[in-house]
């Protein structure tokens, strides 16, 4: 058996283990999501060429994406380049796209307790709210991907949806903490395999998510360049629907808690 066989062979039992203990758990079963399926396209720590890059080939295909956002990090340069300042969160959100939660500091979750995180997703509502006035974050993502039972315990009261970087279609799973998804990055890219994916997602009428990084001609080794995003964004465009997550967690109707 190949690595990759034998990875997805883990990811598979880990599924109907996670399944089988949230029937037990009497907790709600998300089932067939979307009748063709439905795609969203996820932006990490939010690199300015994310929203220049990323964001306008979404928005050329009448797609908006999800961009979560640690908001300490506004204005900052680091490894994925310049990130985000104030005016590009407000044009996104302008533009129609979501402006989530990536904690405040960009804190690795499974190293944090309660009080921490909860500290953590305050001070970044604070933050997001006081550029763009009055908005929350409603759906968070894992940075780094990290996360543990308190984080996902602590974080789903919190928010509707919390984006883990498992690779795997959201089917029949028993509950927003830890939503399945796929990195887009220039090093690992095949495109046959991305188109693979969209197709099996529209069979199984499930619930496929993308992210990345920066979005530039030389990415990080966490980003892709523009040509193998637009392969990506082209296609889903094409053969479903392609929503925020905020979009899709509406329509399924899941409630969206309030921040402490």
């Amino acid at each position: 058996m190949t690595d990759l066989a034998q990875s997805q062979s883990f990811y598979d039992v880990a599924r109907k283990v996670r399944r089988k203990l949230g029937q037990f758990l009497g907790q709600p079963q998300i089932g067939d999501i979307w009748p063709s399926g439905v795609i969203s396209f996820t932006f990490d720590d939010f690199p300015k060429t994310a929203f220049t890059q990323g964001g306008a080939i979404l928005e050329r295909h009448g797609a908006r994406g999800t961009y979560y956002t640690a908001s300490k990090l506004v204005g900052t340069v680091g490894d994925l380049g310049t990130l985000f300042d104030m005016e590009d969160l407000r044009a996104a959100h302008r533009g129609g796209h979501e402006i989530a939660c990536h904690t405040y500091s960009h804190l690795r979750c499974s190293e944090a307790d309660e009080p921490a995180l909860v500290s953590e997703v305050r001070s970044n509502a604070a933050g997001i709210s006081a550029i763009i006035e009055g908005h929350v974050p409603r759906n968070f993502a894992f940075p780094y991907g990290a996360t543990s039972p308190t984080a996902r315990h602590v974080l789903k009261r919190y928010y509707a949806s919390c984006r883990g970087i498992q690779p795997g279609i959201n089917r029949k799973i028993p509950d927003t903490a830890e939503l399945y998804a796929y990195s887009v990055y220039a090093g690992t890219f095949d495109e046959a395999r991305m188109r693979a994916l969209i197709d099996q997602n529209k069979i199984l009428s499930g619930w496929l998510i993308f992210y990345t990084h920066d979005v530039t001609e030389a990415p990080s080794p966490y980003g892709c360049t523009p040509q193998q995003w637009e392969a990506v964004v082209s296609y889903a465009a094409r053969t479903s629907p392609v929503l925020p997550v905020r979009d899709v967690i509406a329509a399924l109707g899941v409630k969206s808690p309030r921040l402490p």
